[in-house]
């Protein structure tokens, strides 16, 4: 499993500069930073699992599973690296990947951070998995996540009911054709 992965494209930052994104897998040092992001109000209205403790994120995404990986998302400038959100993958036994990420840092919403992260994402998925589709599930009405899903290429497929009752926009990335 890649511990890094580096972007080979870059955005322009909040000052004007070329930077780049990479992910590395998540560890307990991370915990608080994702209490902190798991608490902003542009996370909880889509990603909202009660993890509102240390001890409940330590026990949510501390546990191994086998088929997930979870990754904090960092900014890379000249003079450091900033954590700005949380990516994570699992295995589907009909040969697709699921995908779920957030981005924790406000002022990178709405800057075509997200679009470029998830791109460079399932890219990173299909060299080292080999799937036949990637997935993900937003919220019908999130429609600023559907645009950017929409931009990489992932397709509606279905809306359905999910186990705790909420609707699932699913949406598919077939890895069998090039990204966008």
């Amino acid at each position: 499993m890649l511990q890094w992965c580096v972007s080979d494209s870059s955005y322009m930052n909040m000052s004007g500069k070329s930077t780049m994104l990479k992910f590395r897998l998540l560890t307990s040092d991370d915990f608080p930073l994702l209490l902190e992001w798991l608490s902003k109000e542009h996370v909880k209205e889509w990603w909202d699992d009660g993890d509102d403790t240390l001890e409940k994120v330590a026990r949510h995404y501390g546990e191994a599973e086998e088929g997930l990986a979870r990754f904090i998302l960092f900014e890379v400038e000249k003079g450091g690296e900033k954590p700005i959100g949380y990516f994570q993958y699992y295995c589907v036994p009909d040969g697709s990947i699921g995908i779920d990420q957030f981005i924790g840092e406000e002022d990178y919403i709405n800057r075509g951070v997200g679009e470029k992260a998830i791109r460079m994402f399932t890219e990173m998925i299909m060299r080292e998995h080999e799937p036949t589709s990637i997935i993900l599930d937003p919220a019908p009405d999130n429609k600023r996540a559907i645009r950017c899903y929409e931009k990489v290429g992932f397709k509606h497929y279905e809306t359905k009911q999910t186990e705790d009752g909420h609707l699932a926009y699913m949406m598919r990335f077939d890895c069998q054709q090039p990204a966008i």
